[in-house]
């Protein structure tokens, strides 16, 4: 059975962003509040947090890592047909800070970088999509009922 949740959209939509490992989001599965927990966070305020979300209807969404976020940069690279595109992004990946330098080459084309954005809101809604059904539940929010039922091209 599938409870419907209402939650603030943002809040849990940004909790499937690729982002700072140490950042924590957690999901209440009953009231649908959102928690954020974040290494900015003095002890104190990150542990009143984590003994709340410690108890009962409370579900930790698991962050993507460093190297599901690699990994989705590397298939949008190896998907551009153009050779020279490939090849830049490619080449910006290679640097020292392999995010920077990807970006800093996404910047010569302003279409691929259109194309980055949107690769990247569809894994965060594909992740988006995956929690919800793990965990039986549906989103009272018409963004929500927007991905279940994408529109044809």
């Amino acid at each position: 059975m599938t409870t419907a949740l209402s939650v603030r959209w943002d809040d849990f939509e940004a909790a499937f962003i690729i982002g700072s490992p140490d950042s924590r989001y957690f999901v209440n599965l009953d009231s649908g509040e959102v928690r954020y927990s974040s290494f900015l966070d003095d002890e104190s305020v990150r542990n009143r947090g984590l003994a709340q979300t410690a108890q009962p209807h409370w579900v930790e969404i698991v962050r993507p890592t460093q190297a599901d976020a690699r990994a989705e940069v590397e298939v949008f690279i190896g998907a551009q047909k153009d050779d020279a595109v490939r090849e830049a992004l490619t080449k910006g990946y290679r640097e020292r800070n392999p995010f920077m330098g990807f970006n800093k080459a996404l910047g010569s084309f302003p279409d691929v970088r259109r194309g980055w954005a949107t690769a990247r809101m569809a894994g965060i809604h594909r992740r988006l999509l995956a929690f919800t059904k793990a965990h039986s539940v549906s989103i009272d929010d018409d963004r929500y009922r927007a991905l279940l039922s994408p529109k044809s091209p």
